[in-house]
């Protein structure tokens, strides 16, 4: 609904996209698309996998809820045997790192990320120059030790 919303205004959103912040809406629609062509086949594909393993009957929320706060702890060998279990929890593991490297690609090399990047890099570097300057009056000789001797350099 949400495309043929798009579809019928693209004349408005023509405007909107040549206007300042066009880049920003442009960057938002590509991620809702990778985001969209993403979690469908990894949801269709865990819900497939979950109920290959098999349905348990509904006992109600007692049971639902009984141990809730308890963590098990199982070892690698014990999950990692069963190819089923150990790949939904592989990619439930890197499917986050995934996302996270999407998110940077699409938002960190934006003009306004690479602009407050040379921000932080002028103000580290000020802080930095300024903190490791030696105060006025202070000896400037230093030791130099190599492998065969050490030199006094004034």
């Amino acid at each position: 609904m949400a495309i043929c919303a798009f579809y019928k205004r693209r004349r408005n959103h023509m405007q909107l996209i040549s206007g300042h912040n066009g880049g920003q809406y442009l960057r938002l629609m590509a991620i809702s698309a990778t985001e969209i062509l993403g979690t469908i086949p990894l949801g269709t594909y865990i819900i497939v996998s979950d109920a290959k393993l098999g349905i348990r009957p509904w006992k109600g929320w007692a049971s639902m809820h009984s141990n809730y706060s308890e963590v098990n702890q199982v070892p690698g060998v014990t999950w990692k045997n069963d190819p089923k279990i150990a790949n939904l929890l592989e990619m439930y593991r890197w499917s986050l790192v995934a996302c996270a490297f999407i998110f940077f690609a699409f938002f960190g090399f934006a003009v306004e990320a690479r602009e407050q990047y040379y921000r932080l890099y002028k103000s580290l570097t000020r802080r930095i120059s300024t903190s490791s300057s030696v105060p006025h009056g202070t000896p400037h000789a230093y030791v130099v030790r190599s492998l065969c001797c050490s030199v006094l350099i004034h």
